[in-house]
């Protein structure tokens, strides 16, 4: 079935949107569209709808199901065991265990739970979900009051997990998902491509950013601005002095070093809830040994701190796999959650938290069979219209075939000066076309080279970085290519050796990839490509 979906994403400082168009298989990815929030507003609420009636003067979604996940910040997350797996009788215990575990009336709570996996034959484990009543009201009102009536409010977390489920391309490992973003950090562990644990820790880059406005006398979004264009580097303190980002900025060195050691102390506390919720997970499930783990959201662009987490964590940390063929770094961080809430729609099919229901099932919910009637009827045009198409390409096919044909055969004769051997004048060009690349490349390779192997590794070894941890275990020379790999004590001497042999102007590019990055121990490969005899004319040409 056709559908127009939006995903609404709200976040403290900013508002995301997706747009899709649903398939019979698959979907169309149609916009995204962001707006940042006026963080000096006092009327977080008033702020929120402001931001999101910005997006709608942009993007027209009449016609659209909206959906959206409700702020983990207003939600209580409890994971509970069973001693049994029936899922309806779960269903009738979960009353008397929120009663329990959650300090709240009954009554004054929205619940919904989901199932997780059971490590113990027989148990069942549930994550449940809950939410005062008044926040989901005030939610409500802040989209409603903006014209947004969703269909659905799942959880940021399922959102989290689910991107990572259909952008992943790994079977079987473990991973720790962090999420770093404005004011909270949602965790997420899995296992065998299965939730297993989630917690929403209230630590975020905000923390910074009102410790940059209080010690400068700024405002918060000065603040945001100015943090954004320092551009913090976390592994040392060293590297932010040695790149004087701070002077243009009007920074004195002790204000750059208090700002950096608030930047560290917020992710050391991050990362010290992190390594408490995974022990909180390993009562729960027993000691996991975990592959790698996947960061995402706008802290997650500040340098360093994948470093600092990999480090504390002992694994390898990458960036989450999302849409990485597009190049604004900010969708590619930040826009996870937005796309994962579309995709846990579209995955409707597996039960997972939705704290629209009973009471708070919204009114447009009675009106969906309309829409799938105005479906039904352009479903029944489309079918006649593609009939009619398929006689009227059938009737102008036959007519231009002869055509066709004729103006081939007179352009293989135009540009080959014969007449095709099997009568397919593409399939005996491009054989001839072949043979002539395999003439081309004969007559390339017995072309003498005109740097020696010494010299260029001459050129090479004359900017080794000198790091008494620098250790050389590969390098491998393939006529255009060198490449090397190897360890050293910091990040900071390998781009230096990268951009020495760049300044060198010897060499037509070099790429540097960080395979794993520890105190005072950085593994690395890099691409060295050598300048052709073509690209040395180009030069010299272009020196004349």
């Amino acid at each position: 079935m056709f559908e127009n979906i939006a995903a609404i994403d709200v976040g403290t400082s900013t508002v995301k949107l997706v747009t899709v168009r649903t398939g019979f298989r698959d979907f169309q990815l149609k916009s995204f569209n962001f707006e940042h929030s006026d963080p000096d507003r006092e009327d977080r609420a008033a702020a929120i709808a402001e931001t999101i009636q910005k997006i709608l003067a942009e993007e027209d979604l009449s016609g659209y199901r909206i959906i959206t996940n409700l702020p983990m910040e207003m939600e209580i997350i409890r994971t509970i065991s069973f001693p049994f797996s029936d899922v309806e009788k779960i269903a009738d215990a979960i009353p008397y265990e929120a009663e329990e575990n959650i300090p709240f009336k009954l009554d004054e709570l929205q619940l919904d739970f989901q199932s997780l996996k059971s490590f113990k034959e027989g148990e069942g484990r549930i994550l449940l979900a809950a939410t005062h009543k008044n926040n989901l009201d005030g939610f409500l009102r802040t989209l409603n009051s903006s014209g947004i009536k969703p269909l659905t409010m799942g959880m940021e977390a399922n959102a989290l997990y689910e991107c990572y489920r259909y952008f992943n391309k790994i079977e079987n490992e473990a991973v720790i998902q962090v999420d770093i973003g404005h004011t909270k950090t949602i965790v997420n562990f899995i296992a065998g491509n299965q939730l297993l644990y989630t917690r929403a820790i209230s630590i975020g880059i905000s923390a910074i950013i009102k410790s940059l406005s209080s010690m400068l006398k700024i405002t918060l979004s000065e603040a945001s601005r100015l943090f954004l264009n320092l551009n913090l580097d976390l592994t040392s303190l060293e590297n932010n002095e040695q790149r004087d980002y701070y002077k243009s900025l009007g920074l004195s060195r002790q204000q750059l070093k208090k700002i950096f050691n608030q930047a560290q102390n917020t992710f050391d506390g991050l990362i010290e809830h992190i390594i408490r919720t995974m022990k909180a997970m390993q009562v729960d499930c027993g000691e996991i040994t975990f592959n790698r783990a996947l960061i995402s959201g706008g802290g997650s662009n500040i340098s360093g701190v994948g470093t600092m987490l990999s480090r504390e964590l002992d694994v390898p940390v990458d960036a989450l796999p999302f849409l990485e063929d597009y190049r604004e770094r900010e969708i590619r961080t930040q826009f996870p959650l937005a796309f994962g809430t579309m995709l846990a729609y579209l995955n409707r099919r597996r039960s997972s938290i939705n704290f629209l229901k009973g009471e708070f099932i919204p009114d447009i919910a009675s009106e969906s069979k309309k829409i799938y009637y105005l479906s039904g009827g352009f479903a029944f045009l489309t079918v006649i219209i593609l009939i009619i198409n398929f006689i009227l390409t059938a009737v102008l096919t036959a007519k231009s075939n002869s055509q066709y044909s004729k103006i081939l055969d007179e352009q293989f004769n135009r540009y080959f000066h014969s007449k095709p051997v099997s009568g397919d004048p593409i399939a005996d060009a491009r054989k001839l076309l072949k043979n002539v690349k395999k003439e081309l490349d004969g007559i390339t390779k017995i072309v003498p080279e005109n740097s020696a192997f010494l010299d260029i590794m001459k050129d090479v070894l004359a900017h080794f970085p000198q790091d008494s941890n620098f250790v050389l275990n590969n390098l491998v020379y393939n006529e255009t290519v060198i490449m090397l790999e190897g360890m050293a004590g910091s990040s900071a001497s390998i781009d230096t050796f990268k951009e020495n042999l760049l300044k060198s102007k010897k060499f037509d590019s070099v790429n540097l990839n960080i395979k794993y990055s520890r105190q005072n121990e950085v593994r690395f490969s890099m691409t060295i490509k050598l300048k052709t005899a073509a690209d040395s004319k180009k030069e010299q040409g272009g020196q004349e």
